[in-house]
This record gives structure tokens, C-alpha cells and sequence, in this order.
């Protein structure tokens, strides 16, 4: 048995969001899955996670760029102040539909983001992110 893995879903599109739900469904019974609407959102339940130790805190974010309140950076620059042991084992996966090389290249200056994933959205991609393919 695959360990499960939770995952946060980072994006303000009701429709990614949905579709990411099918797809990880799809994928196999290994996903619990948790969304926030924007960046600010996330950085909050992650603080809320960390400081009370009542649930653990996601092995996987898929982080949108383009969002209202705060974007995928401003998510960033708030995520890499948290302890590192407390998120080195996050690992962080831009998914956006933006394919601007500006964007690829910033990706790239953080350490904690895994890959830059242009949507949409596949099992197969689910599935090599989770170590299951």
C-alpha cells in the first residue's frame, strides 16, 4: 500500500479546481486533497498547521501564479520565512497557463519549487509528482 499523500491545491479557478479533483481521483486512492482560494489563504492554513500540529502539512502544493489577494510569488516570499524543517519536505509545483519565460526562469530561484507545470493539468503529471509512475 502507497502511502497517502496530502496535497494542497493553490488556485482561485473553480474549474482547475475541479478538474484537478477528478484527475487526482483518477489517479488512485493516495490523494487527500485541500484548496485555498489564493495565496494568502494557503500561507494561513499553513500557519494554522504548523502552529497546531493537528493535522500534517501537505507533501505536495500545487501553486498557481496568477491569482487575486496574493499570487504564486507573493506565496513564495511568505513560504520560504517558514522553518525549514518544518518544509523541507514540501515540495512545490507551479501550475500555470502562463507560458512566459520570465516566469520559468523565477521558478527556477527558488529551491522548494520542484517544476514549472504549463496546464493543463494530466494523471500522467499527477502521478510522476506523487512518485507513482
Amino acid at each position: 500500500m502507497t502511502n497517502r499523500k496530502n496535497v494542497l491545491v493553490v488556485d482561485d479557478d473553480p474549474v482547475f479546481k475541479l478538474i484537478a479533483k477528478k484527475l487526482f481521483e483518477r489517479s488512485g486512492d493516495f490523494f487527500d486533497l485541500t484548496f485555498a482560494e489564493n495565496g494568502l489563504e494557503a500561507i494561513e492554513l499553513l500557519k494554522t498547521t504548523i502552529e497546531q500540529k493537528a493535522k500534517p502539512l501537505p507533501d505536495i502544493i500545487l501553486l498557481d501564479i496568477e491569482m487575486p489577494i496574493m499570487n504564486g510569488w507573493g506565496f513564495m516570499e511568505e513560504f520560504v520565512k517558514f522553518p525549514s524543517e518544518e518544509t523541507r519536505n514540501i515540495s512545490v509545483y507551479t501550475v500555470s497557463s502562463s507560458i512566459a519565460q520570465e516566469d520559468k526562469n523565477r521558478t527556477a530561484s527558488y529551491p522548494q519549487i520542484k517544476a514549472y507545470i504549463t496546464k493543463p493539468l494530466t494523471v500522467d503529471i499527477i502521478r510522476g509528482i506523487a512518485g507513482l509512475s
